[in-house]
């Protein structure tokens, strides 16, 4: 291990120059030797390459890759929910909310990871579906909203949960998990709901 070592501080990759020059060609990705891994690990990732019929370098290298799939499995688990609020509760209109929730959660495990109020630079109004998708939703709870707003979120591939009582931020998110949110009808009437400005604001009215 010593002078595997030596040869990883010297090359500054697994494998060296002297595995890469017998195929003829210099390693094209140089992965620095980490001290901190201990002899159990370099032992087996050395079993492995050899098990494999692959370079120290190659077996470091599928480690990396399945050590980023793994991370981005995870990452693909957390469901952004976002719901138009009003002091600390859905609110019942999309466009006339204080603000809107944006909550993280695990639909796995039913549970509720981060909570953040947010606000479009450009204010609140039927529009915002637009900054909404663009921040990554995957999921709309809403009492009201109208066809604009929808079919914004059906453009981006926003799953859209309308008619939500104006309940606490926590608890529709929460039976929304557990699949126990009961919803009513969609106050704003979908198709028929129209949007109007008046004086350089955007209002939104069933």
């Amino acid at each position: 291990m010593k002078e595997e070592e030596e040869e990883f501080n010297r090359n500054k990759c697994w494998g060296g120059r002297r595995e890469c020059a017998g195929r003829k060609k210099t390693c094209r990705r140089k992965i620095p030797f980490n001290r901190r891994i201990n002899e159990d690990v370099l032992n087996i990732l050395k079993e492995y390459a050899q098990n494999h019929n692959m370079t120290e370098t190659e077996a470091l290298e599928s480690a990396i890759i399945l050590q980023s799939n793994i991370e981005k499995l995870k990452g693909d688990k957390i469901m952004k929910i976002v719901i138009p609020s009003a002091e600390g509760k859905l609110c019942g209109h999309f466009g006339h909310c204080e603000y809107f929730t944006f909550v993280d959660a695990n639909p796995e495990t039913k549970e509720i990871l981060n909570i953040e109020k947010r606000i479009p630079e450009e204010g609140i109004s039927c529009q915002s579906a637009n900054w909404i998708a663009s921040q990554g939703a995957n999921v709309v709870l809403a009492g009201g909203m109208g066809g604009r707003p929808m079919a914004i979120f059906v453009q981006n591939g926003v799953k859209i949960v309308a008619g939500c009582p104006e309940l606490e931020i926590e608890d529709v998110v929460s039976q929304f998990l557990n699949s126990t949110l009961e919803t009513g009808e969609n106050a704003c009437g979908g198709e028929h709901h129209h949007c109007h400005g008046h004086h350089g604001e955007h209002h939104c009215h069933s």
